[in-house]
């Protein structure tokens, strides 16, 4: 059984002990956010799974500095459940960064145009949002995801992964990014970096 299948084998097991113990009138009495909040121990296998992810990831884009942030998975422990929303028109470009967040504890929900990652957004719950810059010929795609992200649910993290994040930093950072990256190592940092502040 590999790492992801036994975490979510934990979580099946979790939601139906918690409906047995918190039952109210015929009736289980408990969130997905509580399920979210669930402290979880990162083993071996994930690390490394998410460390070759990483890499992968890295060869692709051609990140060289991808030892700070393997140091940092090798060193994590303990971590929290968070769900994460990734809205990118072309998501199987992210398959690698996809797999190294799912192996650090993010459960990771994709969308491929703004509207349907403000659907998800507007009914979910999601710790943190990654977004593109630009969606098809959309040049403000992730503009428009920023700020009707932080009209909806105000104080969500989001992170800005796009090509030529230097140029657009401060625009997207002065609107409400917590960080705009464009190289594989850089966004699981900012992740990883904005995880203790995730609700």
């Amino acid at each position: 059984m590999t790492g992801l299948q036994t975490l979510i084998l934990a979580i099946v097991i979790l939601v139906l002990v918690c409906s047995l113990l918190f039952l109210r009138d015929g009736k289980a009495k408990i969130s997905m956010a509580q399920i979210f909040d669930l402290e979880i121990e990162v083993g071996d296998a994930n690390k490394n799974e998410a460390e070759k992810a990483i890499v992968k990831a890295a060869e692709q884009r051609g990140d060289r500095n991808v030892q700070p942030i393997i140091q940092e998975i090798g060193q994590t422990k303990r971590t929290r459940l968070a769900r994460i929303l990734w809205v990118d028109d072309n998501p199987d470009y992210n398959l690698y960064e996809t797999l190294a967040l799912e192996q650090l504890g993010f459960l990771v929900t994709k969308a491929a145009s703004t509207e349907a990652g403000m659907i998800y957004f507007s009914n979910m719950d999601f710790s943190l949002v990654i977004t593109d810059a630009q969606r098809g010929p959309d040049a403000e795609a992730g503009m428009t995801l920023l700020k009707e992200s932080q009209r909806v649910k105000p104080g969500t993290p989001v992170i800005v992964y796009t090509m030529g994040a230097a140029d657009k930093r401060d625009k997207l950072v002065t609107a409400g990014a917590r960080a705009v990256v464009d190289a594989p190592s850089e966004l699981i940092t900012a992740v990883l970096e904005q995880r203790g502040s995730m609700a």
